[in-house]
């Protein structure tokens, strides 16, 4: 049986697939976003419904709170 020492850290596991990729808020961020729909429309075609509908809740959320926000000045 394989032991290893309390003093050695381990290393954080390395980045598989899509599962922990941190997108940050920024443009890059929204390229990168924009970028992984591509790949997911192209790649996964089952989930093309999913992807549309995600988009256009996110876009009338989106109208809705910048609707809210604005209303306020």
């Amino acid at each position: 049986m394989l032991t290893v020492p309390k003093t050695e850290k381990r290393r954080p596991a390395a980045l598989s697939a899509f599962g922990n990729v941190s997108v940050p808020g920024t443009r890059a961020g929204a390229i990168v976003s924009l970028g992984l729909v591509i790949i997911a429309w192209i790649a996964i075609p089952v989930a093309r419904l999913f992807i549309l509908g995600t988009c256009g809740l996110g876009l009338v959320v989106g109208l809705i709170l910048s609707w809210m926000h604005n209303r306020g000045n």
